[in-house]
């Protein structure tokens, strides 16, 4: 293992937002093979997975703002991969054809970008980190 590359390693802030430009980057690596972002993939995949979704569940399942999931599907929508619809004050959001076949490219995606921090980190230590920070980020959550 190599030495610290920064004084402020021993920071939770500063080594949680190296670890996130780290695995960003392997991800947008990945996702890119699919012609989609990160996040845009995953809002495809909550979509085709539960058609009709309320845009606020899927602003709670990938743990964004409102504002920010609908910057989102404005993007999605301009590129034909969703499709909304109001009803009440709800907005509907529904997968396209065309999310439908993208949907096996953006899978492979993640499979390949889990797979890569596999061969990195090892798979026991890779899903320890990962329940590790679900919990600090819940902690953290409740005391905000």
């Amino acid at each position: 293992m190599s030495e610290p590359k920064s004084s402020y390693c021993n920071c939770l802030y500063h080594a949680a937002n190296a670890m996130a430009r780290s695995i960003s980057r392997i991800a947008d690596e990945e996702f890119a093979e699919a012609d989609i972002s990160p996040t845009q993939g995953f809002i495809v995949m909550t979509v085709v997975k539960r058609p009709g979704i309320r845009a606020g569940d899927i602003a709670k399942e990938m743990q964004l703002t409102p504002s920010t999931i609908t910057r989102m599907l404005d993007k999605l929508e301009e590129r034909g991969l969703v499709s909304r619809s109001s009803e009440g004050k709800s907005m509907l959001v529904y997968p396209t054809p065309d999310a439908i076949g993208a949907e096996q490219r953006i899978k492979t995606a993640w499979g390949k970008m889990y797979a890569r921090s596999v061969n990195i980190l090892g798979k026991e230590k890779g899903a320890a980190l990962v329940q590790d920070l679900v919990r600090a980020s819940a902690m953290l959550d409740q005391q905000a």
